[in-house]
C-alpha cells in the first residue's frame, strides 16, 4: 500500500533533547481536505470502486468501517452469505452483514478488498454520512489532522520518531479490549480535581460523555437537561440523564477548561467492561480545534499547543 517516498520527515533540532516535528507535505502518502459535518464529525471524501465522491467520517471508536445502504445501493455490493460483524457504537451494539468493497480510495491512498459492515439508512448517522472509516483503516497510517489548513495527511505509521517535540504534547494512549473478538479501541486517562477517569478517545463522538459513577465520584453538581436529550450514535440512541460542567481537566500535561459532559449509562461502557467504574468519552469536541497526530505505532496522541 505504501509508496516509496523521496522524503519522509525532517526533524529540526532546536534545543537540548527537544525537537520540533516537521512533516513534509510532499512526503505524505495522501493529503485530503476535510470538513466538519453539521453534527460535528470530521468528514473526508472517498471514492468507492472508482465512483463518488462519498462522505465518510473518521471514527477511532469504531473497530470496523461502515457503509450505509444508500451508498451500497449505488455500488451494487452484495453481502457475503453467512458473514456478520459486530459493530460497536457508544449508544448500542449490533450484528450486521459484511461486504467486500474492491477499492476504497482516500486521496491518493487505496484500500483494496476492504471488508465493511453494512448498516441501514435508518441509523441516525446515515442522514449526513455515506460511511465511516474505522480503526481497521486508520491503524494503517500515522494521521495528521490539521485545523490550520483544513487538511488530513496520511503517513506511513512508522514515520513519527520517538522523543519529545517542541510545541507538541504527547498524550499516552492505551488499548481497551472489547467484550467480543480480538479487537480493541483507544483510551487515555483524564484527571478532574485529581480524580482519574478512564476515557475512550472516540472521534466518532461529537459530544463528551460520562457515566453516572464518574459524576458521583467527582461530586460535581449535575442538572437535568433543559429539554429531553438523546445521544445518537452509529447504532441507535441513548437517553441523557443529566449534564455537568467541568471547569478544568487535565490529560497528561495538557489542560482544557469549561467543558460540558452529558451523563448517562451508555452501552459502550458495558461492552468495554468499564461500566462498573467511572468512565468517560471525549472526541471531536476536545480535539477538532487543534492540530493532532495519531501515532499508532507508539500508542500516543500528539497534540499541538495553541
Amino acid at each position: 500500500m505504501f509508496r516509496v517516498l523521496n522524503l519522509l520527515i525532517a526533524l529540526l533540532v532546536l534545543s537540548g533533547c527537544a525537537t520540533e516535528l516537521v512533516l513534509e507535505q510532499d512526503g505524505a502518502l495522501a493529503v485530503i481536505p476535510h470538513k466538519t459535518s453539521r453534527a460535528g464529525h470530521i468528514v473526508v471524501e472517498t471514492m468507492l470502486n472508482g465512483q463518488g465522491p462519498y462522505s465518510f467520517a473518521l471514527d477511532t471508536g469504531a473497530t470496523i468501517s461502515v457503509l450505509y445502504d444508500k451508498a451500497r445501493n449505488t455500488l451494487e455490493v452484495d453481502p457475503i452469505p453467512g458473514l456478520q460483524a459486530r459493530v460497536l457504537g457508544m449508544t448500542g451494539t449490533g450484528d450486521f452483514p459484511v461486504a467486500t468493497v474492491s477499492r476504497i480510495s482516500v486521496g491518493e491512498e487505496t484500500w483494496e478488498n476492504a471488508r465493511v459492515a453494512l448498516l441501514p439508512d435508518s441509523e441516525p448517522a446515515a442522514r449526513q454520512l455515506d460511511g465511516i472509516l474505522g480503526l481497521d483503516f486508520l491503524r494503517q497510517y500515522a494521521i495528521w489532522y490539521s485545523q490550520e489548513d483544513r487538511l488530513l495527511r496520511l503517513y506511513p505509521k512508522e514515520l513519527v520518531a520517538e522523543g519529545q517535540y517542541l510545541g507538541w504534547s504527547p498524550l499516552k494512549l492505551s488499548e481497551l479490549r472489547v467484550a467480543y473478538g480480538d479487537r480493541s479501541v483507544l483510551a487515555f486517562d483524564i484527571y478532574i480535581d485529581g480524580e482519574r477517569i478512564p476515557t475512550l478517545f472516540d472521534l466518532g463522538s461529537t459530544v463528551n460523555l460520562m457515566n453516572v459513577k464518574a459524576a458521583r465520584k467527582l461530586r460535581i453538581p449535575t442538572r437535568p437537561p433543559a429539554n429531553t436529550v438523546n445521544v445518537f450514535g452509529v447504532i441507535g440512541w441513548a437517553p441523557v440523564l443529566s449534564e455537568v460542567r467541568v471547569w478544568r481537566l487535565r490529560i497528561d500535561n495538557m489542560q482544557w477548561k469549561n467543558r460540558i459532559f452529558l451523563v448517562g449509562e451508555f452501552p459502550v461502557f458495558e461492552v468495554l467492561k468499564i461500566n462498573r467504574r467511572p468512565a468517560a468519552i471525549v472526541g471531536t469536541n476536545f480535539f477538532a480545534q487543534r492540530d493532532f497526530i495519531i501515532d499508532f505505532s507508539r500508542e500516543r496522541l500528539l497534540v499541538r499547543h495553541q
